[in-house]
């Protein structure tokens, strides 16, 4: 009869880590896929947008399309990488929580990519009189309204020297505390458990001693 009885089996290979670790890497492998493809199509229709412009605004647009590919590019390789990355994590008494701070990392890094390339990126359009990067920043995670605040605080126009500047030294800046902010919550994870760790093993010493003194 318990041959036919598999839930102990699959229970023993879901608590051994190897299926999430499988299941997560493939995930982001796809997603990754899905990413390029989607990316392409949003590349192809903002070129629309560029030829659109006018004047020294359509080289502005033009350079902005490049700096979006190279932020596409790092974007997508830096989710292969964290998918080998959590492929290769080896079996532990925690199961989730590993994956979960490879994660967290790889958050912060995508943040980083997209600030820094958009926001420099959309700072050069600016520079040029283009719209395009103006826009793009109201989609940057903590850069649109800051930027936007600034710019009339200085007294700066839409497309003015000084949008450029604080869009492109914003997106660095964001770039920066997005990376700390989530390898700060990784590593916070990760200090956690080796707390817990450290207690059950002390908590384990404690015990053999308490029982090598009763018995002697």
């Amino acid at each position: 009869m318990k041959k036919y009885l598999f839930m102990q089996r699959a229970l023993a290979v879901i608590s051994q880590g190897h299926l999430f670790t499988s299941i997560v890497a493939s995930t982001l492998r796809v997603f990754a896929v899905l990413l390029s493809l989607g990316a392409l199509v949003a590349w192809l229709k903002m070129w629309k947008l560029v030829f659109n412009m006018n004047g020294a605004a359509i080289l502005g647009g033009t350079l902005f399309q490049a700096f979006f590919v190279i932020g596409v590019y790092m974007v997508i390789h830096t989710w292969w990488i964290r998918a080998e990355d959590i492929r290769a994590l080896r079996g532990s008494e925690f199961t989730v929580i590993p994956i979960l701070s490879v994660l967290l990392r790889m958050l912060g890094e995508t943040y980083a990519c997209v600030s820094l390339t958009l926001g420099v990126g959309g700072g050069v359009a600016a520079l040029f009189g283009g719209h395009l990067g103006n826009r793009i920043a109201w989609f940057l995670p903590g850069l649109g309204l800051p930027q936007f605040l600034l710019v009339g605080l200085l007294g700066g126009g839409e497309n003015s020297f000084i949008s450029a500047v604080l869009l492109a030294v914003g997106g660095a800046i964001a770039a920066v505390f997005w990376l700390f902010l989530f390898y700060c919550a990784s590593e916070i994870l990760v200090a956690l458990v080796a707390v817990a760790r450290n207690t059950a093993a002390l908590l384990r010493i404690a015990e053999r001693q308490t029982q090598s003194g009763e018995n002697s």
